[in-house]
């Protein structure tokens, strides 16, 4: 029997599935090589996507095993793997385990650590013999119980930021403004406790960025998250509009994070403060592709340079060209809001919209359908109903009409709120 040339992609983030399509079809053009999804649990849509699709534990405890149980279904069926793509937070592990037990491209399991969980890359922070000038560590701590929780919220006066130390997406992710809310938000974070809880001083009137980085070519995107007792990303721009010093700092921020935790990786993600006073702050690493669609901005907005492909040469051939992209322009995306919690029970054409607001539309979807529970409440990612993608070459008019769309599409927006049923007194 011969053999088929196949890549490997490990576990995707929220609702990322159909960027595994363009990861698809790369592999098939670029290597004749067909594309193996791993996931921890298999979503009808993965079959879709996907040459071939097997589950499998993602967890640290299973790691061994998850290994030999996809060495062995490779060998079963003859697959001769080629490349490994860590493409989720948690697959990172499973991702780093693979490639060296095949020996491709890749990190090794210690250095993935830091891609999956925060609290590992804030020890390697605090060990760091030197930083960028720029640079101030954000004061972080693993929080063990709500009497811990009540006690260094009060120590850091107040107010604090809490999330879980092992998911992406901002999952969890909330802002404590008084210590009387630290039960109602140790409760929250209820599912995600056995892997951590993490608390950090909470970093007010900041700039928030992301230094992306793909097989030796990086940028720095601007991103805009939401108010309120979640945080939740809005909005990205990329590339980010910034002066040259501002630039220097985010890079050299970017880099010294990317730098604590390997030199080997394909791709970061790496979240970043700038604040008020000017100094650079790490948020936390990714080791994987950024969320809500960077890449694809990053493809529209540089001359002649796909993220995708870069990275998908990167697993294969270890492929690493250090080259700056070159704008053309501005490329963002704004995610759209439900008005009220209920049932979505109608939504405009947001193609008609944007034509009469003489408005050129790139990409405008809807993540909900009619029939579908919705709510006005974010509190990570997926709460969104969908987004729009415009692109234009001066960034002031790109953020005006972002607003303006996206306000228009929200107004027109029909939801029928689910009123508490009544109870009748005799």
């Amino acid at each position: 029997m011969s053999t088929t040339s196949c890549v490997v992609v490990v576990g995707y983030n929220g609702n990322r599935v159909h960027d595994i399509q363009k990861l698809r079809e790369l592999c098939n053009r670029l290597y004749n090589a067909r594309l193996i999804l791993l996931v921890e649990q298999i979503q009808p849509e993965d079959h879709l996507v996907a040459d071939h699709v097997c589950t499998t534990s993602l967890a640290l405890a299973d790691l061994a095993d998850s290994v030999d149980l996809v060495a062995g279904c490779l060998d079963a069926d003859d697959w001769k793997l080629i490349g490994v793509l860590p493409f989720s937070d948690r697959g990172v592990l499973l991702g780093a385990a693979l490639a060296t037990h095949y020996g491709l491209p890749g990190i090794t399991r210690s250095q993935a650590r830091a891609g999956l969980d925060k609290q590992v890359f804030r020890k390697l922070e605090a060990l760091a013999d030197s930083s960028p000038e720029h640079y101030h560590p954000v004061f972080s701590t693993r929080i063990e119980s709500l009497a811990e929780l009540r006690e260094r919220v009060v120590e850091l006066g107040g107010k604090a930021f809490i999330k879980p130390a092992c998911e992406g997406a901002s999952r969890g992710c909330r802002v404590i403004h008084h210590p009387s809310e630290c039960e109602e938000a140790w409760q929250a974070l209820k599912p995600y406790r056995e892997d951590g809880i993490v608390l950090e001083e909470l970093i007010q009137n900041a700039h928030e960025y992301s230094w992306e980085y793909v097989a030796g070519s990086t940028w720095v995107t601007e991103k805009t998250t939401t108010e309120g007792a979640y945080r939740a990303e809005i909005q990205q721009v990329v590339p980010a509009p910034l002066s040259a010093d501002v630039q220097a700092r985010l890079v050299a921020a970017g880099r010294h994070m990317s730098g604590l935790v390997s030199l080997d990786n394909g791709a970061y993600h790496n979240e970043i403060f700038l604040r008020s006073d000017g100094l650079t702050s790490a948020v936390e690493t990714n080791m994987r592709p950024g969320g809500m669609h960077i890449w694809d901005l990053a493809r529209r907005a540089f001359v002649d340079f796909d993220p995708w492909e870069r990275w998908v040469r990167w697993a294969v051939e270890g492929t690493v060209e250090h080259f700056d992209p070159v704008p053309r322009g501005y490329c963002g995306i704004r995610l759209l809001t439900a008005p009220a919690g209920g049932i979505l029970r109608a939504a405009p054409r947001i193609e008609a919209l944007a034509l009469e607001l003489n408005i050129d539309l790139v990409e405008g979807l809807y993540a909900k359908q009619i029939g579908d529970s919705v709510s006005a409440l974010v509190q990570d990612n997926t709460s969104f109903i969908g987004h729009i993608v415009l692109f234009n070459t001066d960034y002031a008019q790109l953020s005006d009409d972002l607003l303006r769309l996206a306000e228009a599409v929200e107004s027109r927006i029909a939801v029928i709120s689910l009123a508490p049923a009544s109870i009748a007194v005799s």
